[in-house]
């Protein structure tokens, strides 16, 4: 019986030690855990700055685009009407700007100018 015992004994310091290591392996996975979900937490939230970095740079850039889109328009038809007036050799079209008519003011010590006649405008400088 006392092999029984000293078995026994044995046995139950061996699952003793077997559960505290087991313990300490549960304790030791849960800081890590933790610590890995503060930096999981970390990381959305500096994706989620990224993100609404990202939609600003959109918005600016769309922006940009429409003023761009707006400029191009009016430029594309101050060209068509530059190219009217070449095509017509007298140097007259519209402006651009009131819809009055331009003609060609030719100067001695400046610039030669196509202005409105109605509101003043200088469309073209030569």
């Amino acid at each position: 019986m006392a092999d029984d015992d000293t078995e026994a004994e044995a046995e139950s310091t061996v699952e003793t030690t077997a559960e505290r290591e087991t313990e300490a392996e549960a304790t030791d996975d849960v800081t890590i855990d933790v610590e890995a979900i503060d930096a999981y937490e970390q990381r959305i939230e500096e994706l989620s700055a990224a993100v609404e970095e990202r939609d600003e740079t959109i918005e600016e850039l769309r922006s940009v685009v429409e003023e761009q889109s707006e400029q191009i328009d009016t430029l594309e038809n101050q060209f068509l009407d530059l190219s009217a007036r070449v095509a017509d050799g007298r140097n007259l079209g519209v402006c651009p700007e009131c819809n009055g008519p331009t003609e060609k003011k030719e100067r001695l010590f400046r610039s030669d100018t196509i202005e409105c006649t109605r509101c003043g405008e200088v469309i073209h400088t030569y």
